[in-house]
């Protein structure tokens, strides 16, 4: 796994553990009853889990608050007085112990009950306690996980100050939306996943993703130099970067969409590229395209990618202040039929050089075996970091040649569809979690 690997790249000692029935029902407490055993030994500490993302450093804040409380816990984007035990921490006394050792009891004596639910239980009683407010028996409580949970009401002899982190500080969500003042992010599934995939892609898009790859790698996901800078992106007109469905030429059609992304997927690899995955422009919204193609067919393929946003992470640039250190634009221009280039160095249009290249100059008079050759073997492209591609001459084109049919046939899809009434259509991209994908189980057409 991912968190195994880069535990591995860091130096901590890593041990797998082989799943099974047994393993499940231990690790079902054993978030509580670490946080019980470190307390108990005199150490405060702060916890947080692997899906969350932070974008700067938590001390500044947990120095703001811990003098306050004895146990500081995030909440939901969506409900602020729900605790969220994804992240918290907690200052080692008396009444910490007390708290996590009546939260495992009652999780241990319910084997239905939901952690989270219990421990939020749990800390109000406390509050309730602190507040000289009367306490009630929790009786068949649905909301703890199941409607057969019932335990006592908790009178706590040590009550702890229980805080709430905003929920814009720590941002926990299915659609978690970062401001100014975040600290992490914590996406949230609505159902078991089956892997990190789509967790991942969220904090990437978010920009918050960590990536892999020390500082001192040339090869890194984001830091890279030299000959591993080599991207391409998506230009069709009007729309830098993205492919549309709304378009007059090509208007919801389907088909030609699979056949220009193919056209893309096939550039990157016969040019040795990092494809940058275009964004969709649909009748509402900018979509991200893993919503639409599986993702694992593209890496079957070797083709290496990065999320939408990837450009507009700095940590992926190649300056401080430049994102890529030359850049190529490249069309076929049906009125002249030639392949014309434009090629600038750090972004300087005063040093911007230019090239047009007759289709007829090469043996075959296909336009996409000429634009491909060109692709391939032309100085000014070969020589740029970033290749940004019109493929609008391609739309609803013959795509048999040059090996494109081949890839084509090969990349699988998410059964979603385009359009009106289809299941993403109004899906914007600021309201996609991570179980809006299909990694794995797309299908080829």
């Amino acid at each position: 796994s991912y968190t195994a690997n880069m535990a591995c790249e860091f130096g901590y000692p890593v041990v797998a553990m082989p799943e099974n029935d047994d393993l499940k029902k231990q690790v079902q407490s054993t978030k509580v009853f670490m946080s019980k055993l470190l307390v108990e030994r005199g150490q405060s500490f702060l916890f947080y889990e692997m899906d969350v993302w932070f974008v700067r450093s938590p001390l500044r804040m947990l120095q703001q608050h811990m003098h306050e409380y004895d146990f500081l816990c995030s909440t939901h984007q969506w409900n602020p007085g729900e605790l969220n035990i994804g992240f918290y921490a907690a200052l080692a006394n008396e009444g910490t112990v007390n708290y996590f050792q009546d939260s495992l009891q009652i999780i241990e004596k319910n084997p239905l009950a939901h952690d989270q639910k219990i421990m939020h239980v749990v800390a109000d009683d406390n509050t309730a306690t602190l507040e000289n407010r009367t306490l009630q028996d929790h009786n068949n409580c649905g909301w703890c996980g199941h409607e057969n949970v019932s335990f006592p009401a908790i009178k706590a002899t040590n009550p702890i100050r229980v805080g709430r982190l905003d929920p814009h500080v720590v941002v926990s969500s299915l659609y978690p939306v970062p401001t100014e003042g975040t600290v992490a992010l914590h996406t949230l599934a609505d159902m078991p996943l089956k892997g990190p995939f789509g967790k991942e892609m969220v904090a990437k898009e978010l920009g918050v993703w960590y990536g892999w790859g020390k500082a001192t790698s040339k090869a890194g996901y984001y830091h890279r130099e030299g000959s591993y800078r080599r991207y391409i992106f998506l230009e069709n007109g009007g729309t830098r970067g993205g492919q549309s469905f709304v378009q007059s030429k090509g208007y919801h059609d389907e088909r030609g969409f699979r056949r220009q992304i193919a056209v893309l997927a096939t550039l990157a690899k016969v040019t040795n590229r990092i494809l940058v995955l275009p964004q969709v422009l649909s009748d509402y919204h900018a979509q991200p395209l893993w919503i639409y193609l599986d993702l694992e067919s593209l890496e079957k393929l070797g083709i290496v990618y990065r999320e939408t946003n990837f450009a507009s992470n700095k940590k992926s640039w190649y300056s401080h202040t430049t994102p890529f250190a030359s850049v190529t634009q490249m069309a076929i221009v049906e009125s002249s039929n030639e392949v014309q280039l434009l090629t600038t160095d750090g972004g300087n249009q005063t040093t911007a050089s230019s090239d047009r290249i007759p289709v007829s100059s090469f043996t075959t008079d296909d336009p996409l075996s000429a634009f491909f050759a060109v692709a391939i073997s032309h100085p000014q492209v070969k020589d740029s970091e970033a290749l940004f591609v019109n493929l609008d001459h391609f739309q609803g084109g013959h795509i048999g040649s040059v090996g494109v049919q081949k890839l084509h046939d090969k990349l699988a899809w998410c059964a979603c569809g385009i359009g009106h009434g289809k299941k993403y259509n109004e899906k914007s991209a600021t309201h996609l979690g991570s179980t809006n994908h299909c990694y794995g189980s797309g299908i080829a057409v």
